[in-house]
């Protein structure tokens, strides 16, 4: 996979961009991403814990790039704490119990649902996001 900065600093230090991996494109597939919350984190490190399965609605480009995605946030990491990473980064408003994630500058030409994943470190703090997209299967 390959690692994005997705976003722009504005003048607040609190906000920063969002970092995404996605792999390349395979038509049995899809496309596999990996939204990174927690800053400087490795997909593959030791700050996963918990894996919490989700869907999520995801609005790409036509190049495949995440324009923006929702998803209803599980009961148990609706606090503060559980969404303190989340919380620092530039386009991600919470409206309870609803996630909305925007990356400035990209544009969706669809809007697919994909089956998640949400990465919790050892305290409970979302540190990270694995989104799965698999084309549907055609009929013939």
């Amino acid at each position: 996979m390959r690692r994005k900065m997705v976003g722009t600093r504005t003048g607040r230090t609190s906000e920063m961009p969002i970092q995404v991996e996605r792999s390349e494109f395979d038509p049995s597939v899809g496309f596999q991403y990996y939204v990174y919350f927690k800053p400087h984190m490795e997909e593959e490190g030791g700050h996963v814990h918990t894996r919490m399965p989700i869907e999520t609605a995801v609005s790409v480009s036509e190049s495949g790039e995440l324009a923006d995605f929702t998803f209803e946030v599980p009961k148990s990491c609706r606090s503060d704490h559980a969404l303190s990473f989340v919380r620092k980064h530039e386009g991600v408003n919470y409206v309870a119990p609803r996630l909305f994630v925007d990356f400035p500058g990209n544009n969706g030409d669809a809007v697919i649902r994909a089956s998640a994943h949400l990465d919790l470190d050892l305290i409970g703090r979302i540190v990270g996001m694995e989104i799965l997209w698999s084309p549907p299967e055609r009929s013939n």
